[in-house]
């Protein structure tokens, strides 16, 4: 299998509670168990910070879940990236289209156009 191959079948998932941070596995299981470390990406829509988590997994025999089902490294990541208004202004977010799931009553399309044209504004593109 080629290593574009294996890209694409990397899982990426959020959390209901914080759908602004997206997970995505960078090590399938079979090579978490044979390095010992498994790699996921964190990424947070709200302020576009990414960060890679190695998280040291056994090679071998029963791997037994954290407590509370999360290891203590994404917990820290969740808990420096709460963003209390998040939910409510999510085209202020540094990422808005990371996650459509996020926005709870659906992407407002009108709000995303005038966001692009803001960024395009700023970015010098258009007058």
């Amino acid at each position: 299998m080629s290593s574009k191959d294996s890209a694409a079948k990397r899982l990426e998932t959020y959390d209901t509670d914080q759908p602004w941070v997206i997970y995505r596995y960078l090590s399938t299981d079979r090579e978490t168990r044979i390095t010992g470390r498994s790699r996921i990406q964190c990424e947070c829509a709200v302020c576009g910070t990414r960060k890679t988590l190695r998280l040291r997994i056994p090679r071998f025999g029963k791997i037994t879940p954290p407590k509370g089902g999360k290891h203590v490294e994404r917990l820290r990541f969740l808990q420096a990236h709460l963003h209390a208004d998040a939910a409510r202004h999510p085209m202020s977010w540094a990422r808005p289209l990371l996650n459509p799931a996020a926005h709870p009553g659906g992407i407002d399309l009108d709000l995303l156009a005038m966001r692009l044209e803001a960024d395009l504004r700023d970015a010098g593109a258009i007058e």
